[in-house]
């Protein structure tokens, strides 16, 4: 039996192409196509692909996309490109500028904020600081009010002043303070007025003129070239002082004066109190005051004249400057006013006492801030155990109360006037 030739590769394709295909391939195609046409939703996920993933897809199918992606995309819009998603640690400049700078913006505003509350307060305290001191002045000046009522009231009232029945008034501790000052301020301005351009020389001063300024002021060599002005009025001071203020009673001779300080003494030992002396004091020496006042100016007088002329004695020789009427007529009016104020704080029934502290070269005394006023102008905290070279004017020292009893009460009405030596 003859061998038939085996048929070609390609007269096969030839073949097939010119066959009808069949019915299990007809199927095959007809399901293909059902499935590619048939609408297939797409995922919600793949609308924010990534471009890594749509290049991964693009890799899977190099050549020919498929055709459910096409109908997919042409059935619903592309989206718009979403934005970069940031990764992990990445920090945007800009937008943190941003925030930083409206943070400081915002702490600005309670800054300025806390600042107008301040001020608002600052302005309220002010405001209460100052109401506060005006409420203040206003009642202190309200309380020295009062204070100087009752002190005329308990003056004006009991059994009276010094004189008979009553019919003179006791005078204040402020008209004594006040006389004090005044005749302390004449005394300084007659010094400076007749010895300012004044030299000290003490070399033509006789023996007895320095025996007598050594007793009344034992520094008075420490003081010729430093302090001249307050020398002189130390000097006329204590004379004032020893002449008229530690008298018994300025216009009686020393006898007189002597036999009524010896009854004085006498009577206080019968008297039951103190007080009871005191009154009986007052009473006389106002009785003398109003009644013998003929009798005590010519002694006044003498006491007066010889006072000027011993300034004048002491004055002349260890000063360039001499004596002339004005300059005796400024004396005696300030002696006057010494002799006005001497009278008048004996008849009280409080016991008023001039005070001088007598400065040593020996001694020290120590400035006191309770009795004594420094001239100098420092601060009295400064001048704590500060030793006082001087003394230029007395103070006045008031023991007991109006009525002359309570002797043991003791008040400074005026304050000696000292200089303390320099540190």
């Amino acid at each position: 039996m003859p061998h038939s030739p085996k048929p070609s590769p390609s007269s096969n394709r030839r073949r097939n192409l010119n066959q009808p295909p069949s019915s299990t391939a007809t199927t095959a195609a007809t399901t293909a196509l059902t499935r590619a046409l048939s609408p297939t939703p797409i995922p919600r996920s793949s609308s924010l692909a990534t471009p890594s993933s749509r290049n991964t897809t693009s890799n899977l199918h190099p050549t020919t996309p498929s055709r459910t992606s096409s109908l997919s995309l042409s059935r619903n819009p592309s989206p718009s490109p979403a934005r970069p998603k940031e990764e992990p640690g990445h920090y945007n400049m800009q937008d943190s500028s941003e925030d930083e700078l409206s943070a400081l913006q915002q702490e600005n505003l309670l800054l300025k904020d806390d600042i107008n509350a301040l001020d608002a307060q600052n302005t309220l305290l002010r405001d209460t600081l100052r109401q506060v001191k005006t409420d203040h002045r206003q009642e202190l000046a309200q309380l020295q009010d009062q204070i100087r009522g009752l002190k005329e009231f308990v003056s004006k009232s009991g059994n009276g002043g010094a004189g008979i029945n009553g019919s003179e008034q006791t005078t204040s501790d402020e008209v004594f303070e006040e006389g004090m000052g005044k005749l302390g301020n004449g005394l300084q301005n007659w010094v400076l007025v007749y010895w300012r351009r004044s030299k000290i020389d003490l070399s033509h001063a006789s023996e007895a003129t320095l025996t007598e300024l050594d007793r009344l002021v034992p520094t008075y060599r420490d003081l010729v070239s430093t302090a001249k002005i307050h020398l002189l009025q130390s000097l006329v001071s204590r004379l004032l002082t020893e002449s008229i203020f530690n008298t018994y009673f300025v216009g009686l001779s020393p006898s007189e004066a002597d036999k009524l300080a010896e009854a004085e003494k006498s009577l206080g030992t019968y008297a039951t109190s103190p007080e009871m002396m005191s009154q009986w004091r007052s009473l006389t020496l106002a009785i003398l005051q109003k009644d013998a006042s003929g009798k005590l100016q010519r002694e006044t007088s003498t006491i007066v004249d010889a006072l000027v002329a011993k300034v004048n004695r002491l004055l002349d020789e260890i000063t360039s400057s001499k004596s002339n009427d004005a300059r005796d007529q400024g004396l005696r009016s300030l002696i006057a006013s010494a002799v006005d104020l001497s009278r008048l704080l004996a008849v009280q029934k409080a016991v008023f006492a001039v005070h001088m502290p007598q400065v040593l070269p020996h001694q020290q005394i120590m400035f006191d801030a309770g009795t004594m006023e420094d001239i100098g102008g420092e601060d009295e905290e400064g001048l704590f155990e500060r030793e006082i070279s001087c003394v230029t004017f007395p103070g006045i020292i008031k023991r007991g109360d109006e009525t002359g009893g309570h002797l043991q009460f003791r008040n400074v009405i005026s304050k000696a006037r000292v200089l303390c030596c320099p540190e």
